[in-house]
């Protein structure tokens, strides 16, 4: 117990490093401050999506050149992940923890004055590249608070992260628009909610020792550096096909988390409010099965069935969801992105699950860097989204690029098979926390 090795529950605070496993109380209070975290900076990068109609009118520009924007931001998130994934390794979670939190409030504050369009996205950029730098740290140190099984529970607590901070962007704008219209009080708000986050990490989060986290699984050889350890992770070509994965589920993630109320306002005529009411739901139900698909994928042991499962019916979704008219009632379109989100969390936390355990089985010391290679793949989607989107919506429509969202989903069925792990459980076994 932590209580009896550090005098108290908040022994942990006097030194810069746990040196021993946490359980029980501390294990899911470092858990939930990395939660918070993760989810606060979710929110400050999707913060644009519900008003995004808001800034094209502002500033006078089209969807197109706001997909340049965005596109250029993926890129900059590329490069941060490659160059900051490897920090998560050698110097520890903590510091791409807490650091770009406080930043990413002072983009806000930039952004709220920001005096005209090409300033703004360059603001969006910098927080693009923050936001990588964070990726892995969160995702390497929420395996370091997990144990070989009931992975995909913890995972389930990040993606947690995702769906509070995207759902956080829908709900804050859907309620403060009717009293603040405009885009600008939502980067205010931002602002204030990182300073606050910042704090709490600061004060609060402690990284696990470089040797606790090794002891998670397997140790190198004696004589073996940590970090030189983990470069066999770049050496898997298993690795870098199942990393390829979260191409195709980006591409229909993004859809949702940046495009989705800019859709149903301008195809389905919702004002923005109620277009991010909407967009709401498919957060809410997202939330609730993501803890579905860990115990299930922790219970039988298996990840890949899940995933794919959850990819398929996502997938269909989107299908049904094109064919839609555009005087279709709002409680419809409120039922069809309940439905998808629920199937929607079946693939994340799961997902994740089998990435890290197929990293550990190739090295424990090198997590971290390969949840910077699938930040590094990410914005490959995010580019072709970017920039495809509005030349499809241009030329096609909405309904045709909703279509296309649902094909990419599909590929993660695809990709999943390249994992570690059986297709089918052997027998049911009880998930160990």
């Amino acid at each position: 117990m932590q209580e009896k090795q550090n005098g108290s529950f908040w022994g942990y605070l006097r030194a810069r490093e746990i040196s021993h496993f946490p359980t029980n109380r501390l294990r899911w209070w470092l858990l939930g401050l990395i939660v918070i975290g993760w989810a606060v900076e979710q929110y400050e990068g999707l913060k644009t999506g519900p008003v995004l109609v808001y800034i094209l009118e502002d500033f006078d520009k089209t969807l197109t050149q706001w997909g340049y924007v965005a596109a250029s931001a993926g890129l900059v998130y590329s490069i941060g992940a490659q160059l900051l994934s490897r920090a998560a390794d050698r110097f520890g979670r903590r510091p791409l923890l807490v650091w770009p939190v406080f930043f990413y409030a002072v983009v806000s504050v930039c952004g709220a004055l920001a005096p005209n369009f090409y300033t703004l996205a360059v603001l969006a950029m910098a927080g693009s590249f923050l936001m990588a730098g964070m990726n892995p740290a969160v995702h390497a140190a929420s395996r370091d608070l997990t144990p070989q099984m009931g992975r995909a529970m913890v995972y389930a607590w990040v993606s947690l992260a995702f769906t509070v901070g995207a759902l956080m962007s829908t709900v804050i704008a859907a309620n403060t628009l009717p009293h603040f219209p405009g885009w600008r009080p939502q980067y205010w708000i931002g602002a204030g909610l990182g300073i606050v986050t910042a704090a709490l990490l600061f004060f609060f989060y402690r990284d696990l020792a470089p040797g606790v986290r090794g002891s998670v699984t397997s140790e190198p050889a004696a004589g073996t550096d940590h970090y030189e350890a983990g470069r066999l992770i770049y050496r898997s070509p298993r690795l870098w096909i199942l990393s390829g994965t979260i191409v195709f589920w980006s591409l229909t993630y993004v859809t949702v988390s940046g495009y989705v109320p800019t859709y149903l306002a301008r195809h389905h005529g919702l004002d923005p409010a109620r277009a991010a009411a909407v967009t709401s739901w498919f957060w809410v139900v997202f939330t609730m099965s993501v803890f579905i698909a860990g115990w299930l994928s922790d219970h039988f042991r298996v990840r890949k069935p899940v995933t794919a499962f959850g990819a398929i019916t996502t997938g269909t979704c989107f299908i049904v969801g094109s064919s839609l008219p555009v005087d279709t009632p709002e409680i419809t379109l409120m039922l069809l992105w309940s439905a998808t989100g629920f199937f929607a969390g079946f693939i994340y936390p799961c997902w994740c699950a089998l990435y890290s355990e197929t990293a550990e089985a190739i090295s424990p010391h090198g997590v971290g860097r390969a949840f910077g290679i699938t930040a590094t793949l990410s914005p490959i989607a995010g580019l072709f989204l970017n920039l495809g989107l509005p030349r499809v919506v241009e030329n096609y429509g909405w309904s045709t690029w909703m279509m296309c969202a649902g094909f990419f989903c599909l590929g993660v069925a695809l990709l999943v098979g390249a994992g570690k792990g059986p297709w089918w459980p052997e027998k049911p076994h009880a998930a160990r926390s």
